[in-house]
């Protein structure tokens, strides 16, 4: 049977991306995205329906999460995203979140929270967590004792600040080294923004400046050092196989979860740490 997909949001190029892998490439037998509503930009809407061919267009959120197998939330503003996603979640139709998952980290668990009570599917933020590299070394990353995430970020984003973009490197951050009992120190210079986490296992920074065009991650793989440069093209793809394997699965990963909400909370406290100059201890709860 034909799984109805339904994308809320359109201010993101995600709703093209994500629609066309679903409705233009065919990239998935029996999943086509069949719905879309959005009011964070409705003069992009024209744009998207002829870059996506989504035959129907909702004229609320309600309507779009009753008539949708399953959900996408595309909105580039964090606090758009916990409502909707919980509505989801309350009707069991498994949701995607794209970055950033969550506004704050009460937001993140309780959607986590919600999803793995209702064995409903929740999958989102960082497409770029969904490249085969994430899999392939994370035992390696686990292991090392220093790593540097590094990716393009503006901690002055009209879309958010440094939440839209830096949230690409803290769910980064969640798969591939350890959500450890860290402190986390949070410098700007300019446009350029480093923060180091440090535990008695590990140390970690993370580096953002506008210009940097991939992500890149370096950590130390048994005393050699080794740089892993992710796809942020194929990502998208990457992201909607996960989430069609999610929604074939059935039930929520709980690892998954875990992560998100560390992410959503290491960037929360880079935020404190950035705006008090001191440096944040984030313990595990």
């Amino acid at each position: 049977m034909n799984k109805k997909l339904g994308i809320f949001g359109c201010q993101s190029k995600h709703a093209e991306f994500f629609g066309s892998i679903f409705n233009i490439d065919r990239t998935f037998p029996g999943y086509t995205v069949e719905y879309i509503f959005a009011d964070d930009e409705p003069e992009r809407m024209p744009y998207v329906l002829d870059k996506t061919r989504i035959p129907n267009v909702c004229r609320s959120v309600d309507e779009l999460i009753d008539l949708s197998d399953a959900v996408l939330i595309t909105t580039r503003l964090g606090q758009t995203h916990f409502a909707p996603a919980m509505q989801c979640i309350r009707h069991n139709k498994p949701v995607f979140i794209d970055k950033p998952f969550a506004l704050t980290p009460e937001e993140a668990l309780e959607i986590t929270t919600a999803s793995l009570e209702r064995h409903t599917p929740v999958l989102g933020g960082s497409t770029i967590c969904f490249d085969p590299l994430v899999k392939q070394f994370e035992q390696h990353t686990r292991s090392s004792k220093f790593g540097i995430i590094a990716y393009k970020a503006e901690p002055d984003s009209p879309f958010g600040g440094y939440h839209f973009y830096g949230s690409h490197l803290t769910d980064l951050c969640s798969v591939l080294f350890d959500n450890d009992n860290f402190s986390v120190k949070t410098v700007r210079t300019e446009d350029m923004v480093n923060t180091t986490l440090s535990s008695v296992r590990q140390m970690i920074v993370l580096h953002s400046q506008p210009n940097l065009t991939k992500p890149q991650v370096i950590f130390d793989d048994g005393g050699s050092i080794r740089t892993l440069t992710f796809d942020d093209q194929l990502c998208y793809l990457n992201g909607m196989k996960a989430f069609v394997e999610a929604i074939e699965c059935g039930k929520p990963d709980e690892i998954k979860m875990r992560q998100l909400v560390f992410s959503v909370r290491l960037l929360d406290a880079m935020m404190r740490s950035l705006e008090s100059g001191e440096e944040i201890f984030l313990d595990q709860h």
